[in-house]
C-alpha cells in the first residue's frame, strides 16, 4: 500500500498554461492547435457526501498518473482539462456572432493493458463550451470522463488478487465543433493507471479488531468520524479511512483468529 501511495504524491504536480456511448461516431479533423488536453486534475478532499467542483484554473494542481482500488469502485473518473486556442475575431463595431467557442460533444476512449493489447473502446458524450483564447492565453473547460468502466475492472479482478498491482492506460481524445460549425479533434492524451485491490484502504490501531488475523475495521477511532475530509471520488488515487468506504472493502468477514497465526490469543 506505501509503494503505490507514494507513487500517487510522485505524480503531483503544479501546472501553468497550455487534454457511454457507443453510438456516436467522432469523425472530426485532428487539429492539436485549435482543442488539447492540459492534463488530468487532482481529487479535491470534501465533506463526506460532497462533490469536487473545478475550475477553468490551468494552475491548479494536476496528477500525471492514477490509482484506481477495484475493492472499493469499479470504475475511474478523471477530470480533464481541456484548452481551446482559438482567437476571437469578433469585431465590435461590426454586427456579426462570434464563432470561436468551442462545443465538446464526446470523448473517445481506448484502454491498453500493461503489455500494450487494447481492452476495449468506446465513446461517452460530452456537453460542454470552451470560450476561446483571451489574447495569448487559451481559455479551459474542466470535463469529468469515466475512463475505466466497470466490464474492464472486472478483467482485472483476478490480475490484483493478495498484494499484486496490475497497470491500465486509458487514451482519450475530445471532439466536438466550434459555434461556427467547424469539426475539432484534440490530441490523444494517455494516462496510466495502476490498479489494486485494497491498497487505498488505511486502518488506525482502534479500529482494527484485535482478534483477527487481517484488518478488521469496527469503527472505534475517534480520529475518524463522518466529519473527517475525504476524496470526493473514493477508491480513486487516495488513500481513505476504513470507517469512510464500503462495509464490503472496510469491514470484510474475517474469521481467521490472530491465535491461528502465533500473533496473540483469542
Amino acid at each position: 500500500m506505501k509503494r503505490v501511495w507514494g507513487h500517487v504524491l510522485a505524480g503531483l504536480s503544479l501546472v501553468a498554461g497550455i487534454a457511454t456511448t457507443g453510438s456516436l461516431i467522432a469523425a472530426c479533423v485532428h487539429d492539436d492547435s485549435t482543442i488539447f488536453v492540459n492534463g488530468v486534475l487532482a481529487p479535491q478532499f470534501v465533506t463526506p457526501g460532497m462533490v469536487c467542483t473545478y475550475t477553468p484554473d490551468p494552475t491548479q494542481l494536476h496528477i500525471t498518473s492514477g490509482v484506481l482500488d477495484i475493492g472499493i469502485t469499479d470504475k475511474y473518473t478523471a477530470e480533464f482539462l481541456v484548452g481551446n486556442q482559438i482567437v476571437p475575431r469578433g469585431d465590435p463595431n461590426q454586427p456579426q456572432s462570434e464563432t470561436s467557442f468551442a462545443y465538446i460533444q464526446g470523448a473517445v476512449v481506448r484502454i491498453l493493458d500493461v503489455h500494450g493489447a487494447q481492452l476495449t473502446t468506446f465513446t461517452q458524450p460530452v456537453g460542454i463550451t470552451i470560450p476561446p483564447s483571451s489574447g495569448t492565453t487559451p481559455g479551459y473547460a474542466p470535463i469529468g470522463v469515466e475512463i475505466v468502466d466497470f466490464l474492464t475492472t472486472q478483467s482485472q479482478l483476478s490480475a490484483v488478487t493478495g498484494d499484486r498491482t496490475t497497470t491500465l492506460i486509458p487514451y482519450v481524445r475530445f471532439f466536438g465543433t466550434t459555434l461556427g460549425g467547424e469539426s475539432i479533434e484534440s490530441n490523444e492524451f494517455g494516462f496510466p493507471i495502476t490498479v489494486c485491490s485494497g491498497c487505498l484502504v488505511t486502518f488506525a490501531a482502534a479500529d482494527v479488531n484485535p482478534k483477527f488475523k487481517f484488518p478488521n475495521c469496527i469503527g472505534n477511532s475517534t480520529s475518524s468520524t463522518t466529519s473527517t475530509s475525504v476524496p470526493c471520488s473514493i477508491g480513486q488515487d487516495f488513500p481513505v479511512d476504513c470507517t469512510n468506504c464500503s462495509a464490503a472493502v472496510c469491514r470484510p468477514n474475517q474469521n481467521t483468529l490472530a491465535s491461528d497465526a502465533g500473533t496473540g490469543t483469542d
